[in-house]
């Protein structure tokens, strides 16, 4: 059905770095490699690495416009990278350079971003570390591969767009001793979810459009699709093999949809995230739902109303998960609905306007993102996963200072529907914020994020460059200050290193009067990237980062406001040395 070409590598012949306007040959890396069904399992394209160094792992990606079939019965408009969808997925080794020659032949400005990597602050692709890559232009990456994981990529210039019509691909980085540890078979499964809001014509709505209602809808919630797709795939027909553990490693790279995923009766561990390995792997138990798919994703089936069950990922979290599968009869692998605090508006006739949750919201009928066929004869019938899986150390913040943040929203304009957001003050969105109004932190140092949420909504939280430790979370409700349901503390389940993570919502109804306070623990640690994590001003210079982004990854938020920076100063870069102390903000502490 798909583009099926494989990699051509004649663009190493061009040798060197690319900088400055190249032709649009230049800039073609050829053909890919088919992402249809590989040995019964719908996998990514794999990009191919150019550079004969086993510890270089180099590519091209050329970002551009493509048509692409969803199985809609119309063809759709999409953005890619190298003409497929997902982008070409990259593998490589922790400690391997890795190095990306972006070419931009898409009509608008783009870049890269490599969400969860620990980058040099020039590297991180975001608007405020780069200037942005023209039509035309390119962009070369070169990074160290600090921390094994399950990463991906995508760009941070009009993010909530090019990422619905395309733009992202998985960056897997192995440590290939534990994998051989765990004991696992050597083959494994990438799957990135997704949905995708096409129109009657099969097309990519744009964003906010409609009536001011609509409008606020999709402000308040986010978009969710009405496509689900896996790997770019709607409902595909993956053949895995019976009585033996599949390692999944899953990927949410939906604009907003928070995915939780199961396979009926089939129970996982968890054994991974964000940042790789957990300390102690976690039993997932499988959601209910009823008979399995017959021909398509819908079921008319309510979704499991116990929100503890199934694998739970936010937008832009990863996991990664072990599960073995014992009958021989096809199953779902199937989204369920989970209640995040969904918003409808009501706009009344003396002008006000009212939020509140009247809409399906954890109720919504299970979506199959796949049908899955088992082969061979029975095997095990579950794995025993080992203990510990990887020894992490938690992060000391005696008397670490506290990173206060405040994430909400107004309400939607009376006239238009728009909402604006804000998370480093009360109503200051990003895009009226100065290096004046966030704070600047010292390289090696210590300290506590404290992110308030205002809202009725569950949101995330994303850092660039730094993972965290979720530490507590905290619920406020003033109206019922004896009441234990609605003021306490939940203290983190586990020890895992995480760099994006459920904002759990409010506990009370009154604005203003109830809130929630999740406590992170991060160290601003520049092992691996010394002398290259410095960033401040928000402005990019040709060679320096305005900053480093913190922001909700729902991405209808982050663009309308949900979004801060925070500066690093390596006092020993700014003229510690020397005595000069200047460059020191009075906001470091």
């Amino acid at each position: 059905m798909k583009i099926t070409r494989r990699i051509s590598v004649w663009a190493l012949l061009l040798g060197g770095a690319l900088t400055g306007d190249l032709s649009a040959g230049v800039c073609d890396p050829g053909t890919v490699a088919s992402p249809a069904s590989l040995d019964g399992v719908v996998r990514p394209a794999i990009a191919e690495d150019v550079n004969p160094d086993p510890t270089v792992v180099e590519i091209f990606l050329t970002a551009r416009q493509a048509v692409w079939d969803f199985n809609t019965g119309n063809d759709t408009e999409v953005f890619t990278y190298n003409g497929v969808l997902p982008g070409p997925m990259i593998e490589a080794n922790v400690g391997d350079t890795l190095i990306v020659h972006l070419c931009n032949d898409l009509p608008v400005d783009t870049t890269i971003h490599w969400h969860g990597l620990e980058t040099p602050a020039n590297m991180d692709g975001s608007n405020i570390a780069q200037g942005a890559v023209p039509p035309g232009g390119t962009f070369r990456y070169k990074f160290p591969l600090l921390v094994a994981g399950t990463f991906w990529y995508h760009p941070h210039i009009q993010t909530h767009v090019q990422v619905e019509k395309g733009l992202y691909g998985a960056l897997i980085v192995r440590d290939p001793q534990q994998d051989s540890d765990l004991g696992l078979p050597e083959d494994e499964h990438v799957l990135m979810l997704d949905d995708v809001w096409l129109d009657e014509n099969g097309q990519v709505v744009e964003p906010f459009l409609g009536t001011r209602e609509e409008v606020a809808i999709e402000q308040l919630n986010g978009r969710e699709g009405n496509v689900f797709l896996l790997n770019g795939e709607r409902f595909p027909v993956l053949t895995l093999e019976r009585g033996v553990p599949h390692r999944f490693r899953v990927l949410n790279v939906a604009n907003s949809r928070f995915m939780r995923v199961s396979i009926p009766d089939v129970p996982m561990w968890r054994i991974g995230g964000d940042q790789g390995l957990i300390e102690h792997a976690i039993y997932v138990p499988p959601s209910a739902f009823g008979p399995p798919p017959i021909g398509g994703p819908g079921t008319d089936h309510p979704s499991d109303p116990d929100p503890t069950t199934g694998l739970l990922l936010t937008p832009a979290e990863r996991a990664d998960v072990v599960l073995v599968l014992g009958e021989s009869e096809p199953v779902a692998f199937a989204w369920h609905d989970w209640r995040r605090g969904r918003h409808s508006v009501d706009f009344l006739p003396d002008g006000s306007v009212v939020l509140a949750h009247n809409i399906p919201d954890g109720t919504n009928e299970v979506i199959h993102f796949a049908l899955i066929t088992v082969e061979g004869p029975p095997g095990a019938t579950e794995w025993v996963p080992p203990d510990p899986l990887a020894d992490l150390t938690p992060i000391d913040t005696t008397d670490a200072p506290a990173l206060p943040l405040v994430m909400g929203h107004t309400i939607p304009n009376w006239d238009t529907g728009q909402v604006t957001f804000f998370v480093q003050a009360l109503g200051k969105p990003f895009q009226s914020l100065t290096p004046r109004d966030v704070h600047s932190v010292l390289a090696d140092g210590t300290y506590v994020w404290e992110v308030k949420n205002l809202t009725g909504s569950h949101h995330n939280f994303h850092t660039h460059g730094w993972g965290f430790q979720h530490i507590e979370t905290e619920f406020v409700d003033l109206d019922f200050p004896n009441d234990p349901t609605h003021n306490y503390i939940e203290p983190a389940t586990h020890l895992e290193n995480k760099d994006t993570f459920l904002m759990k919502r409010r506990p009370g109804t009154v604005r203003g009067r109830s809130w929630s306070i999740t406590r992170f623990a991060v160290n601003f640690r520049d092992d691996g990237r010394e002398g290259a994590i410095a960033a401040s001003g928000k402005v990019p210079g040709e060679t320096t980062s305005g900053g480093w982004l913190a922001h909700c990854h729902i991405l209808e938020h982050s663009a309308l406001g949900m979004m801060t920076f925070f500066q690093i100063a390596d006092i020993f870069m700014d003229g510690f040395e020397s005595g000069d102390t200047s460059a020191w903000s009075s906001s470091v502490p």
